[in-house]
């Protein structure tokens, strides 16, 4: 791997990879201001950021529908999204073993605000790749290397 000096605005990375400078240095949106036709559906990585911080990076076979309708999702069920669970356990304190599974414990109206709130408070980043192989092997690469506080070991 190609180590390069850190171009992270938080200092938290260290070192970036080649693959980690590309992904930072794509195009960061609001989540407050994208629409649904704005997140491609083709395969790719995902960056979450909130106050510059590197908080979550995940992949997906439809970038839209990983992004779009399970991370941005405004349901109590937070089976279909590890993003949206860990954010859950950071606020809360419930564990992802809690509310992992649609057979789990969902979450109230109130909390679900909550964490869309969170979201909400965030830029997100994309990267497409050729398909989904790539995208998973990008993605391991990049928590190879670093994982962010919201990606689960």
């Amino acid at each position: 791997m190609n180590n390069s000096t850190s171009t992270s605005t938080s200092g938290n990375i260290g070192p970036l990879s080649a693959e980690w400078q590309a992904l930072l240095a794509a195009q960061q949106r609001d989540v407050t201001s994208i629409s649904i036709s704005d997140v491609p559906i083709e395969p790719g990585v995902y960056l979450w950021r909130r106050d510059g911080e590197v908080n979550y990076v995940g992949t997906a076979t439809s970038l839209r529908g990983r992004v779009w309708r399970k991370h941005l999702g405004r349901g109590v069920s937070l089976g279909g999204s590890s993003l949206r669970r860990n954010i859950c356990e950071l606020i809360y304190g419930i564990p992802t073993t809690v509310t992992g599974s649609k057979d789990r414990q969902k979450v109230t109206p109130e909390q679900a605000a909550a964490i869309r709130a969170w979201l909400d408070g965030c830029t997100i980043s994309w990267t497409i790749s050729d398909s989904a192989a790539d995208a998973l092997a990008l993605e391991t690469v990049l928590l190879g290397e670093y994982r962010p506080p919201l990606n689960r070991k």
